[in-house]
């Protein structure tokens, strides 16, 4: 026997082992574990899969080996035939999963759930845990990007228990799914370090995904951290470059004028909030709707914002009259262009115009916390009183620091203390005392924000 010929025969060998006898699973146990999941008789899944009963028997005893042919009919009878069994099968069905992944990243989420009825079919076989992990991981991010919190809140507890036996895949993944979850219940802190871990991650040569790194700038956002928030941004921006979707550009450019915005760069947040405003202004000509014509008012708003920051108060104000127009009043995009223009008007000088917003802010917000704290603040600053203040000091700035809004604190803080100087309100030194602390902290975290 020639020493070619010894090669190809052990080869032959080793696929023929590998085809036909399960890697990590009993197949005998298997096929038992689902005729019982089914509530199908020996007999009778042994007739329509025409083979004896004796043999299925032996089979299941695993005294028995299952060829092809015989698990093939046998899937076909439970109507499992997508369940993979022999590693050629896992496969093949791990690239499917991969794929399904795939259609949640680009939001193509119809496709997506019904693809997930199809893979679904994997938790028969929950004794397979890497192909269990990866469904139930998916699953996970697309109930998150559905909004069904509850749901997805159940898959993330039961991963709490195994997260440290996690491949270093599966963390990444665990990770940003925890992220996810934790910033769409504003709890941004634990968000942001869920987020990091995955960050993290990318290092060793996992998806680097816009969401990921826009998610990461969100959470930096509210936590009072604008210069972080635009570092990943702008990671974000370039990888967008490259033609990765998953996050719609006008978002990315919209966030990215305001939080250049936010640190005075008029110029450079103009120049975003210009691709954004051409984007938004395109896709509502083209097709006129709610969600579009929303979008128009959003960079408005943030036009509104520019100018506002850069003390020119009048452009400022037209841009949030002219942002109303496209934004429904419960919606949080109007409450905002109704309190910046309040703001602006305090802030140019003339307290006297905004009675009627501050009523009418105060009024519309209800069942809104932030924005009810927000604009009962406003309504404090102009009728300050010792009943007033006592309930900015103790409710209103205690508010924002406890939902870890620090850049609603810092903000606030700083309207305080510059309009409290302002006016010289000497007797009220212990609210002006409180929102320099405020802003010394913040600030403190802000300038100590550190990228991993």
């Amino acid at each position: 026997m020639s020493i070619n010929f010894f090669y190809r025969y052990v080869l032959n060998l080793k696929n023929y082992q590998q085809r036909v006898f399960p890697i990590q699973h009993n197949i005998g146990q298997i096929i038992k574990s689902l005729r019982e999941h089914f509530l199908i008789s020996q007999e009778k899944l042994a007739r329509k899969a025409l083979i004896t009963r004796s043999t299925l028997s032996q089979i299941e005893l695993g005294n028995q080996d299952c060829p092809d042919d015989w698990l093939l009919s046998i899937k076909r009878v439970l109507n499992v035939e997508l369940l993979p069994i022999y590693e050629n099968e896992r496969f093949r069905f791990r690239d499917m999963l991969n794929r399904w992944h795939h259609m949640i990243n680009e939001c193509d989420f119809d496709a997506a759930k019904e693809e997930r009825k199809k893979l679904a079919v994997i938790k028969l076989l929950p004794q397979d845990r890497e192909l269990n992990n990866l469904f139930y991981l998916y699953e996970c991010k697309l109930l998150l990007f559905l909004n069904e919190l509850e749901e997805a809140k159940a898959i993330l507890d039961e991963f709490v228990t195994i997260e440290n036996r996690l491949s270093d895949s599966e963390q990444y993944y665990y990770c940003f799914n925890q992220g996810t979850y934790n910033l769409k219940t504003n709890c941004n802190t634990a968000a942001l370090e869920f987020y990091l871990k995955a960050y993290r991650l990318t290092k060793h040569g996992f998806e680097r995904r816009i969401a990921l790194y826009y998610n990461i700038a969100i959470c930096y956002d509210r936590l009072g951290q604008v210069s972080c928030a635009i570092t990943f941004l702008e990671e974000a921006r370039e990888l967008h470059a490259t033609g990765q979707s998953g996050i719609s550009v006008l978002y990315l450019y919209n966030f990215l004028g305001m939080c250049y915005a936010s640190t005075g760069l008029r110029q450079r947040a103009k120049k975003f909030l210009d691709k954004a405003h051409k984007i938004a202004l395109n896709n509502y000509s083209t097709n006129a709707n709610l969600d579009t014509k929303k979008h128009v008012g959003m960079v408005l708003v943030n036009y509104g914002y520019t100018y506002r920051m850069s003390k020119d108060w009048f452009t400022a104000i037209g841009y949030f009259d002219k942002a109303v127009m496209y934004l429904d009043k419960d919606h949080d995009y109007y409450l905002e262009a109704r309190y910046q223009k309040t703001r602006s008007f305090i802030e140019m000088g003339n307290p006297l115009a905004c009675a009627d917003l501050i009523t009418e802010g105060i009024y519309l917000s209800k069942g809104n916390e932030v924005y009810t704290a927000m604009f009962e603040m406003l309504k404090i600053l102009m009728s300050p009183n010792e009943d007033n203040l006592k309930h900015l000091e103790t409710e209103i700035l205690p508010y924002f620091l406890e939902k870890k809004l620090n850049v609603l604190a810092l903000d606030c803080s700083t309207f305080i203390r510059d309009y409290h100087m302002k006016k010289e309100r000497g007797s009220k030194m212990r609210i002006l005392e409180m929102a320099n602390i405020i802003c010394n902290i913040i600030a403190e975290i802000h300038e100590g924000g550190v990228i991993e």
